[in-house]
């Protein structure tokens, strides 16, 4: 197939399409369990059995253990190895091992990092809007409130604003652009 041509595109756009709604299920998989988000909840319960099926093969090797569900991000960086490895062939051009795992891994951690982001920027639009409790919003505060903790921690809030959702957001796409960035160049470098 070739990718330059209309249905090539298409058919990439596809592939693209239905692997990152699989990434995004996994990651929020991985930050649900490790924000100790309440299983109860109807869109965790959602995601837990959409993603059991993808990650019970590495759970039979490495079983999930407290609150880090390495099988989840194990499995997210397997199906993007995979991703990867399927753009070579359909744009004929061969990636080594080294290329696809590095490129696989900050594609990976990039999807983490960018719902992080959104994650912390949907909680503060609801913060605004959403007074008392509701359990369907309940939910970005519990998935939040360990990734905000270490800065509030630091930045108390200041006049009954809490900044740390800004100190936040700066840290996760700093570390985007400085580490993921950093790696992804060397992956480029491998093949350009």
């Amino acid at each position: 197939m070739d990718g330059s041509s209309p249905l090539g595109q298409g058919g990439l756009f596809l592939l693209q399409f239905l692997i990152g709604l699989v990434i995004f299920a996994l990651m929020l998989r991985f930050l649900l369990r490790a924000t100790h988000a309440d299983w109860r909840h109807p869109i965790v319960t959602f995601i837990a059995k959409v993603t059991n099926p993808l990650c019970a093969p590495v759970n039979t090797v490495i079983p999930a253990k407290g609150r880090w569900d390495v099988s989840a991000l194990i499995t997210a960086v397997v199906i993007q190895a995979i991703f990867v490895t399927a753009i070579g062939w359909l744009t004929d051009r061969s990636f080594g091992v080294a290329f696809i795992s590095l490129a696989a891994t900050t594609e990976v951690a990039n999807q983490l990092m960018d719902m992080m982001f959104w994650l912390i920027i949907i909680q503060v639009i609801l913060s605004w809007v959403s007074q008392g409790y509701n359990p369907n919003t309940a939910i970005f505060d519990q998935i939040t409130r360990p990734i905000l903790e270490p800065f509030r921690r630091i930045i108390p809030p200041i006049g009954g604003m809490d900044l740390s959702p800004i100190f936040a957001i700066l840290a996760i796409k700093l570390f985007q652009i400085v580490i993921i960035g950093s790696i992804a160049g060397l992956a480029q470098q491998m093949i350009g």
